[in-house]
């Protein structure tokens, strides 16, 4: 009980760091939970349920202030939800050496997106071309989909979010603005229920086939939704290009020890 005790701190501080420059911390439970002592069948399941209630409670203010475009959502989210299933059922039959490997790289990715600034700069809608292209009009914003681009995208975001119970994102966010042009508000709140549905459909697959640890995870994740509302209220304050960089520092950091720890042993 005592562990459980200092893990939800250390989940309330993470989560309420990340919050204050509008990033949730599920890119850092999974290694948290490792690190904690818990195997990778236990921390992805755990992680997962930390993951569907925190978007969730971010969820509300985006939809009562009308930033989610949930038609792009409903388009686009559906493969990232089937594969995130697909990768929580079968995560138990790829060897746990592996599977901390491609965490590693995928904090790695995840650091240096945090220390190039992320998704900040918008890029131009592309000029019309074929049926592939979606144009969007949202609430007055433009903005245009490469469907195939970003459903294979998407889907195989799904099946590493499922796999390794983290959030897609960090990934999802840049996909969004840099290739198809949506402001970054919309691509916030509309990443926020994409990764919702996309935890709780990982979440299903591991519960499919395998005991997933509910009371340790429901704990962490009202410390975890806590931290993340008082983020969420004084993220004005804060230096956010900064601090962003300095977690980038930190999300790579611990992808170093991931695979420090591998190689010795």
């Amino acid at each position: 009980m005592g562990q459980l005790l200092v893990l939800a701190l250390v989940f309330f501080v993470v989560s309420t760091l990340f919050s204050m420059i509008g990033m949730g911390g599920g890119i850092l439970y999974v290694p948290i939970l490792l690190f904690a002592g818990f195997t990778f069948k236990q921390a992805p399941a755990i992680s997962l349920i930390l993951i569907a209630a925190t978007s969730l409670a971010a969820l509300f203010n985006f939809w009562r202030n009308r930033k989610v475009d949930w038609k792009l959502a409903l388009v686009i989210d559906p493969p990232t939800d089937i594969m995130a299933f697909v990768g929580g059922y079968f995560s138990a039959l790829v060897p746990e050496s592996v599977l901390r490997m491609i965490l590693a790289l995928i904090l790695m990715i995840a650091g240096t997106l945090m220390l190039k600034g992320g998704a900040k700069k918008e890029a131009a809608p592309r000029p019309a071309g074929g049926w592939w292209l979606w144009h969007r009009d949202f609430h007055g914003e433009k903005y245009v989909v490469n469907l195939p681009l970003v459903l294979t995208a998407t889907a195989l975001i799904g099946i590493i979010s499922g796999m390794l119970g983290i959030t897609g994102g960090i990934i999802k966010l840049p996909i969004m603005v840099l290739l198809c042009g949506v402001p970054m508000d919309i691509a916030v709140a509309t990443s926020t229920v994409m990764v919702a549905v996309t935890a709780l459909s990982g979440l299903a697959g591991h519960a499919a086939n395998s005991s997933i640890e509910w009371s340790t995870g429901l704990i962490l994740a009202l410390a975890a939704v806590s931290g993340g509302l008082l983020g969420s209220r004084i993220s004005l304050k804060t230096d956010k290009t900064r601090l962003k960089k300095v977690f980038g520092v930190v999300v790579w950091l611990i992808a170093v020890k991931i695979i420090w720890r591998l190689a010795s042993g």
